[in-house]
């Protein structure tokens, strides 16, 4: 396994400040987030690409994945508004140039919440009817698509494993695959393994955080219902190598290199004990 974390934490200091901290913590890659200060796709130039390689080169750190922002106004894929839906799909082409110029082997997209009183068959097709768009301009250049489930709070259509497993077949394209963020299936009730089972090989990448088994916050390590050393035993069992990046969101914006730290930590603790 190779650990990152989402640069959201960051959100209140320049994208150049994770990279940094990236080194100082020995993770070996970086999360961006596509949003602002950080990694806006619109704001995104050929010199912003060319930090970015820099900084990787200097800090010897990775780009494990970009994650453009999609879970707010003015992008949704799965609007009422054939505006919004339009220019969220531009906005994701958009987004791809980007991860692929940084070298991201990855890019997330997730569906939030359609609003109440849809036709959610009509809202699912429109849904696969896009991604199929953007993964085949994905698989041109040269980065996987990779689908995020939420929780119930956060959106309906796609909420658990099984979920992921029919829309990677509906897609129907090497480029998109799916991901395990821990807090949903705590929430659905599922287990992790159900991740790994149904999706085996297109079971890309995994966000980790702990869960109050409530709501879709995501807290510390240690601070949940997850025994979290377990849970890194469960991603062994299936051989898991890939990334393993940490997703933190308020109220961590307060001080975000403590609760990294703090993170690095634990995670020596899970390598050392499992053997990673």
């Amino acid at each position: 396994m190779k650990f990152s974390f989402l640069t959201y934490q960051f959100c209140r200091y320049p994208l150049k400040k994770c990279f940094e901290l990236a080194n100082r913590y020995s993770f070996e890659g970086v999360e961006v987030w596509g949003a602002r200060p950080h990694a806006y796709a619109y704001d995104v130039t050929p010199n912003t690409i060319s930090q970015i390689s820099q900084w990787k080169k200097e800090y010897n750190v990775e780009v494990s994945m970009f994650t453009p922002e999609i879970l707010a106004y003015p992008y949704s894929l799965t609007s009422p508004l054939q505006a919004e839906y339009k220019e969220t799909i531009d906005y994701l082409l958009k987004s791809l140039e980007v991860a692929a110029g940084m070298e991201a082997p990855y890019m997330q997209v997730t569906c939030p919440h359609p609003g109440y009183d849809r036709d959610m068959d009509q809202v699912y097709g429109s849904v696969v009817s896009a991604l199929q768009e953007i993964s085949l301009r994905a698989k041109e250049l040269g980065v996987t698509i990779v689908m995020e489930a939420l929780s119930p709070s956060e959106g309906n259509l796609l909420t658990t494993a099984c979920d992921l497993k029919k829309i990677i077949r509906d897609v129907g394209c090497s480029a998109f695959k799916g991901m395990l963020d821990v807090v949903p299936p705590v929430i659905a009730n599922e287990p992790f393994s159900e991740y790994f089972d149904l999706l085996s090989k297109d079971m890309a990448y995994i966000h980790i955080c702990n869960s109050d088994g409530k709501t879709e916050f995501h807290s510390q390590l240690d601070d949940g219902c997850i025994p979290f050393i377990d849970m890194f035993q469960i991603f062994k069992n299936y051989n898991y190598t890939g990334w393993c990046s940490i997703e933190l969101l308020n109220p961590y914006f307060k001080d975000p290199e403590l609760y990294l730290a703090q993170s690095a930590r634990l995670l020596r603790k899970v390598c050392k004990e499992l053997s990673i």
